[in-house]
């Protein structure tokens, strides 16, 4: 039988077109419901607990390891906060004389490597493996925090940040992608958002050991830098706990691989669900290899998908979180907080408490100036941590369609560290709130059932009238024969 299949719709677990006579009850074209009265037929589809249900102590540990790259992107990029407070015991700035301009470059030089790798390395995870690429992207890691602490000049240290930059760049588009392949459906926002939830964690760190280090110890900034060695080895050490995705292994290495990976990651005694969701992953990729090579092209095609990922990514930085993240130590000092160190690790804390719905209380005395300049900046960040700091990273790994993830990923974080160079904030918030309520849908009815899964995302990326024409550009759709 010859059909023509949209290229969307190739990606989506295949559901058989309705017989004339309806002789097998299955789902329909973008409506799925369970077939047969009864529920009795053998050729119904059933109606299907999640795909991969379940938690294990395997995945659990994985995910938290792969997240150590997260936990590097943060306090990699927070660091230089707390190493740059005037008048420190242990401040960088006692060892390397750098005006505020030199500071404000040496800061935003991880955001520039950032934006740099983003842009660049979208591709590589889906050529080497997710797996491979974050083990690999520790190295940078390493020798940017190596060349950090060991800095006698500017110029080493800018060199430093900037291969910190491309590494945290790389993270971007490995660590999201691999925790939402490698999580059950009914678990992936949780696990998805272990990416944001560990870049705050790292943070944290970067302020407590700030608050211990670099207010007593002399060139204590060395030892916070040098510090960014030891998660990668830690990570590096960990490996074997750390599995491939199962997406990847289905297309390189075939399908005992990725029954392989999800059995060690998905409870023992759901094999059936775990067949399944081999089953489902497979008929993806049997689609995927009568595709042409996915280009930027075909990211352009999904214009839903990339007006929302734009602006969910572009207003999460224009908030002007990473102003406050960046720089809480010396805004703290310049309101006259008597230790600004104490400060930043509060906002650090207020930054995880709330990712992770806890409460945190302050019972410690400050001055009437410094608690007016906490108390905001918490508001500040606990705003941010519970909607836009932990739901951006879940929605794009929802709406992606799996065959443009790793080009979508890669030019949405590129967005985010373009849009973390300005400074321009009054109003941000405003036009964030009016533009998410606008233009983006809720994710949550997608994450079920497979059949379920497949209409819902139609639904979803559906920007094409049933001719085949495009309803924006007016051309044919491209389509193959199968």
């Amino acid at each position: 039988m010859h059909a023509h299949v949209d290229v969307n719709e190739k990606l989506l677990p295949k559901i058989e077109p309705i017989a004339p006579q309806r002789q097998r009850q299955r789902a329909g074209g973008r409506s799925p419901k369970i077939g047969g009265s009864g529920g009795s037929s053998g050729s119904a589809r059933p109606s299907a607990p999640p795909v991969g249900c379940g938690r294990t102590s395997q995945l659990r540990l994985a995910a938290w390891l792969i997240s150590i790259s997260s936990f590097m992107w943060g306090f990699s990029a927070a660091v230089l906060n707390v190493c740059i407070v005037p008048d420190a015991v242990g401040s960088l700035l006692v060892d390397i004389n750098l005006t505020t301009e030199e500071q404000e470059r040496a800061t935003a030089l991880v955001v520039v490597g950032c934006v740099l790798s983003a842009l660049t390395t979208g591709d590589v995870g889906a050529r080497v493996g997710q797996k491979k690429t974050i083990l690999g992207n520790n190295v940078l890691y390493i020798v940017g925090g190596a060349v950090c602490a060991l800095a006698t000049s500017k110029r080493e240290l800018y060199a430093g940040r900037l291969l910190i930059g491309l590494a945290s760049g790389i993270v971007t588009n490995t660590v999201p992608i691999l925790l939402t392949e490698i999580s059950p459906a009914v678990s992936r926002g949780e696990i998805t958002s272990l990416h944001q939830l560990s870049l705050t964690i790292g943070m944290l760190v970067s302020a407590v050991l700030g608050f211990f280090i670099i207010s007593n110890v002399p060139s204590g900034w060395r030892y916070l830098n040098g510090f960014m060695i030891l998660p990668p080895l830690v990570q590096c050490l960990g490996m074997s706990f750390i599995p491939e995705s199962p997406w990847w292994l289905m297309k390189n290495r075939g399908r005992e691989e990725c029954r392989a990976t999800l059995v060690f990651l998905r409870p023992i005694n759901k094999m059936d669900a775990i067949e399944t969701e081999v089953q489902e992953i497979a008929r993806v990729m049997e689609h995927r290899q009568h595709e042409a090579h996915v280009t930027w092209s075909h990211l352009l095609a999904h214009k839903k998908v990339m007006a929302t990922g734009t602006i969910l990514v572009f207003f999460q930085a224009m908030t002007g979180i990473n102003t406050v993240m960046l720089y809480s130590a010396k805004i703290f000092h310049f309101a006259g907080v008597t230790n600004p160190f104490f400060a930043t690790a509060v906002v650090g804390f207020t930054n995880v408490g709330v990712l992770s719905w806890s409460l945190l209380y302050l019972n410690h005395n400050l001055e009437v100036q410094g608690i007016v300049a906490v108390s905001s900046v918490l508001v500040f960040v606990g705003g941010f941590a519970v909607g836009l700091g932990a739901v951006v990273w879940v929605m794009l790994g929802d709406i992606t369609p799996v065959h443009i993830r790793f080009l979508g990923r890669g030019s949405n974080p590129g967005k985010n560290g373009i849009a973390k160079l300005y400074l321009i904030l009054s109003g941000v918030a405003v036009i964030c709130l009016a533009s998410i309520y606008t233009f983006v849908e809720e994710t949550s009815h997608i994450k079920t059932a497979p059949a379920k899964l497949a209409a819902d995302e139609k639904l979803l990326l559906s920007e094409v009238d049933q001719d085949g024409l495009d309803e924006e550009f007016g051309v044919l759709r491209q389509t193959t024969d199968l």
